[in-house]
């Protein structure tokens, strides 16, 4: 049974349409049309998209689109029990450690990592031997004065004092320093505020919209303020679906030809004939 790149691939050889001329009629990147025809779907993009474009290219080739939707939902379908089936291979080739090997002897592996480790710590000797270079530099280390490292916090110590005293003095000075004289004449006592004042928040209504389809779209409607989803998934012609929506929403479909909203009793139609997305207000 042929797979859905090959059936497009072959048609549009039989068409004589080269990848160049489908891509500019369908305004999509011949990358993504050349994948379609080696069955390689992930391309980066959301689901949605993906549809979109392979239901437009099965149209422009006049291949049942309907036909190519329900093949490539089975080819996603068996590729998710094909990645659990191979997790689940992966898990049952996972060895346990042996309880009873603890007590094994160092491999010549192991032995190895000991010598590099060794030879790591002491350049200058042999492996698990301080050269005498390596114990003169020990003794000499033992031999530091450590009455600097004394001075050096006494010092930082007195730096850290001066900072606070500097700063009780500027803000006592900023407490105590006298006020600009008022004159009583000019001086107005301000009103006091009302005890019933509220600050009332103004809340975008809710309204609805209502999507309708004249025939295979899918289609995403996302809430600007709030980002949240509120519908998503495909209409079919004579579809009718009410959207219930708190300021702009944005909507995303795969076919813009077969979509209108309906809106205070008008409709409206996208711009895009094809795949792309508008903002109601």
């Amino acid at each position: 049974m042929r797979s859905i790149g090959e059936r497009l691939a072959e048609t549009r050889k039989r068409k004589g349409i080269s990848l160049r001329e489908a891509a500019d009629s369908l305004k999509v990147s011949v990358n993504i049309l050349d994948c379609f025809e080696n069955d390689h779907f992930d391309i980066g993009l959301p689901e949605i998209f993906v549809r979109g474009f392979l239901t437009n290219y099965a149209k422009f080739l006049e291949v049942d689109p309907a036909r190519i939707r329900s093949d490539y939902g089975a080819y996603k379908m068996g590729e998710s029990k094909l990645a659990k089936r191979h997790r689940r291979e992966l898990l049952g080739r996972l060895d346990l450690p042996d309880s009873g090997s603890t007590t094994e002897e160092p491999s010549e592996r192991d032995s190895g990592v000991e010598e590099a480790a060794a030879a790591w710590a002491f350049p200058s000797g042999p492996t698990g031997t301080k050269s005498a270079e390596s114990s003169s530099a020990l003794d000499t280390e033992s031999k530091v004065d450590y009455s600097i490292y004394w001075k050096l916090r006494f010092a930082a110590a007195a730096v850290v004092v001066a900072v606070f005293v500097l700063l009780v003095y500027i803000i006592w000075s900023v407490i105590t320093k006298p006020g600009p004289d008022l004159n009583p004449r000019v001086v107005e006592t301000p009103a006091p505020l009302s005890e019933t004042t509220e600050t009332q928040i103004i809340q975008p209504a809710e309204e609805t919209i209502l999507l309708v389809a004249s025939g295979d779209v899918d289609v995403l409607v996302i809430e600007q303020n709030t980002d949240k989803q509120l519908y998503r998934g495909p209409l079919a012609a004579g579809d009718e679906v009410e959207i219930a929506k708190t300021g702009p929403v944005t909507i995303a479909f795969s076919e813009g030809a077969f979509l209108e909203y309906e809106k205070g009793g008008q409709r409206f139609q996208p711009k895009s004939q094809g795949l792309g997305r508008m903002t109601v207000p």
